[in-house]
């Protein structure tokens, strides 16, 4: 039968598999409903699914799960992610933003602590029309975790959040052109421009302060001047701007987007630790200490084809001791040691 995704139970049952905007299912058919599956329906405003009928009495039974679940287990970026969504809208909608809201906001918002296990189950899901509201908030958590971890006082931590909030300002002001011949002509030119018309809109400000207005419009910068819309270079980066440009692509790399797939966080991880020239190192290697534990038994697939186990842990996370079967022999390998041979993937 055929309901209206605000009637799923704990419980049910789909019978046709869920799309949104890829090839894998949000939800696959014959999967029993559970908070997981209830949540992600939910998150990707899916208005109706397919179920089995409901043996007799889990409708009681369902329910009071799912008030439970709703009421205590809930996702500490869910909320942040729907208040968020309607100061997004309202730029869209040609409102101009508003400094002492976005205060407010923050003071209101802004979680204590921010715990790994909280950050990638959340935004790793697959396909979601509202990714640039989701990469403001994706983007202001990953900052958190990097700057708490360098013990970073509370008053940068709530800069970081502040310029995640205005940072795609302009992205919402460009929505209004999208079909117009100028933005065909012009698409690059006017998303790079994205940035400096953030930072224009609070340039006179005088609530919000001079390192908010500089990460916004440095957030697309790379120390090697590649970047946009300043094409500013090594020093002209401040070290808070560095780290925040880090929580930023790694963000993207690793969020669903129209035109393509998201990285593994593993991949994004690679890909940043790949151009030291661009990316500072240092923010780089923290942040996959702090979201790619590799511990002791993982499997990994190395550089050579072999599938390895973890042996030991070494100083930097990603270059541990490892050990494979080679013509019925156990090789040893420390990766400090060996630099030509890599860990590809994350196999566990």
């Amino acid at each position: 039968m055929r309901i209206a995704s605000e009637r799923l139970i704990i419980g049910d049952r789909i019978t046709e598999s869920v799309f949104l905007h890829t090839d894998t299912p949000i939800v696959e058919a014959g999967k029993k409903i559970g908070a997981d599956e209830l949540r992600r329906i939910k998150r990707f405003l899916i208005k109706e699914v397919d179920i089995e009928e409901r043996p007799e009495g889990l409708v009681e039974d369902g329910q009071e799960k799912m008030i439970e679940l709703q009421d205590i287990n809930g996702n500490p970026f869910e909320k942040l992610v729907d208040s968020y969504n309607q100061v997004f809208t309202s730029w869209e909608q040609g409102f101009a933003p508003n400094t002492y809201e976005a205060l407010k906001w923050v003071n209101e918002s802004m979680p204590t602590a921010v715990r790994r296990e909280d950050v990638l189950p959340f935004f790793l899901e697959r396909g979601t029309e509202a990714y640039t509201v989701r990469h403001a908030i994706y983007r202001g958590a990953l900052a958190q975790l990097l700057g708490e971890a360098i013990g970073k006082e509370r008053k940068m931590i709530h800069e970081f959040w502040t310029a995640s909030y205005f940072a795609d300002y302009g992205l919402a002001r460009i929505m209004e052109w999208r079909h117009t011949k100028k933005y065909e002509a012009m698409q690059q030119e006017i998303f790079h421009r994205h940035p400096a018309m953030a930072y224009q809109a609070l340039q006179k400000d005088t609530v919000i302060s001079d390192t908010v207005k500089r990460l916004i419009v440095q957030h697309h910068e790379r120390l090697d001047g590649s970047g946009y819309p300043l094409k500013a270079t090594g020093d002209k980066i401040m070290d808070h701007t560095r780290l925040f440009i880090v929580a930023d692509v790694f963000a993207a790399m690793t969020s669903w987007r129209p035109y393509r797939e998201p990285y593994t966080a593993y991949d994004a991880y690679c890909h940043l630790k790949a151009r030291p020239m661009q990316y500072d190192s240092k923010y780089v290697t923290l942040l996959g200490q702090l979201l790619l534990p590799i511990d002791v038994g993982d499997r990994v697939l190395m550089s050579n084809g072999k599938i390895a186990t973890v042996a030991r842990k070494n100083v930097l996370f990603d270059r541990p001791v490892i050990m494979y079967e080679e013509h019925n022999q156990q090789v040893v390998k420390d990766l400090m040691e060996d630099r030509q041979l890599n860990i590809m993937q994350l196999m566990d």
